[in-house]
């Protein structure tokens, strides 16, 4: 898949960032944010044993998309019942779109269950680990009380508080 540099005017792009579980819902929205910010994204589609869909193919069909309208995104696939599989994203993150400067995990919603719950905690501690120094971490958790634009917009305010990377 063919990737184009992003605008240096926009605020994001120098950022490589990594979303975890951003085919669907808010990571889908966040992505597509941070796209038309600049960024660099990685499309990190998760398996675990709970989901019906294919992650992989998920991921690809979204950066697809991004892709034809000119933005930076290659898709990438974690299982969170294999840890390996996280702690391995930043270096094949690194390798394809550079160095990663952000990852962000939406956490699985209290209403997947407690295992699931634990899982994506545990996958985001261990992605935090394998961040190359200075990479911001964040986690998004979601509430019923904001919608994901909402949920997104405060992400991309975090990324561009935290000032030139």
């Amino acid at each position: 898949m063919s990737h184009s540099v992003p605008s240096a005017d926009l605020p994001l792009a120098r950022d490589t960032v990594l979303v975890v579980d951003a085919t669907i819902g808010i990571g889908r929205v966040l992505t597509r944010r941070l796209c038309l910010a600049g960024a660099s994204v990685a499309v990190v589609g998760v398996g675990h044993r709970e989901r019906a869909d294919d992650a992989a193919a998920n991921a690809a069909f979204l950066c697809k998309e991004l892709v034809a309208l000119g933005l930076v995104a290659l898709p990438y696939r974690a299982d969170v019942d294999r840890p390996e599989t996280v702690r391995e994203l930043p270096a094949q993150i690194a390798a394809d779109l550079g160095p990663v400067t952000a990852a962000v995990v939406v956490l699985a919603p209290a209403s997947a269950g407690r295992t699931l719950v634990e899982l994506f905690r545990g996958a985001s501690g261990l992605l935090s680990g394998a961040l190359p120094p200075g990479a911001r971490h964040i986690e998004v958790r979601l509430s019923e009380d904001v919608s994901h634009e909402e949920l997104a917009e405060s992400v991309l305010s975090r990324l561009l508080a935290s000032g030139p990377r």
